[in-house]
This record gives C-alpha cells, structure tokens and sequence, in this order.
C-alpha cells in the first residue's frame, strides 16, 4: 500500500531568517516549540533569486483560519504558553521560489523551531 506521506514532505530544523526553497511545494506548516509566554510573530518574505527579499503580499498567508487576513507578510499568534507547541498553517501558493520566515515576540525566546513543505505539485507515483 502507497503511503500519501512518503516521498511528499520534507521536514527541517529552522533558525529565524534562513532560506527555505519551497520549488515543488504549495504549502507550509511552521511549528514552534514555545518556552517562554507572550506573543509570536511570524514575518514572511519571499524572493526570487534567494538574495533580494520583499514581504509577501498574499492576503491569505494562514491557511488555518478562515478569517484571518494577513497584510504584509505579518502573521501574530497573540497568546502562546510556555510549553506550547505553535503549528501555523502557511499557503504558498502565492509566494515566489524562495521564502524567509522571521520570528519576533516574547514568544520567540529560546523557542525551537522547524517547518515542513508539503503539497508537492510533482508527487511520484
């Protein structure tokens, strides 16, 4: 039997501000292991080369919740707890090849982060 799973996301340890390649992928989840309280703030920028970033445009950056509109590339979880684990669901669908997540908040503070693409446009069969 064919597992959906294999072979159709790639996950990766992340640290603020690297370069995520997301050719073949539409999507993105971001997950934040969350040691210190407050608010976390996810800005995404994208680029074309991977060398001249500029904030992503796209409205409908959060996939996860249908009435969140995200304006400048700015994603904000106001309340997180120590100890949570953040998953944000990211639509790239409207981003170019190369994508730049910064992470800002009280939240961010000696959080762990990482990020799997998914939704591969190209799947082996």
């Amino acid at each position: 039997m064919k597992r959906a799973i294999f072979q159709n996301i790639k996950t990766v340890p992340y640290e603020s501000g690297d370069v995520i390649d997301r050719a073949n992928y539409l999507s993105l989840i971001f997950a934040a292991a969350i040691v210190t309280a407050g608010k976390l703030t996810l800005t995404v920028t994208h680029s074309d080369d991977g060398a001249t970033f500029t904030p992503a445009k796209d409205t409908r950056l959060e996939a996860n919740d249908s009435g969140t509109v995200t304006t400048g590339g700015v994603i904000s979880i106001d309340a997180v707890g120590a100890g949570d684990l953040i998953n944000v669901d990211i639509d790239l669908v409207g981003c170019k090849q190369f994508v730049k997540i910064a992470v800002s908040g009280t939240a961010e503070e000696d959080a762990t982060y990482a990020y799997t693409l998914g939704d591969a446009q190209y799947a082996p069969v």
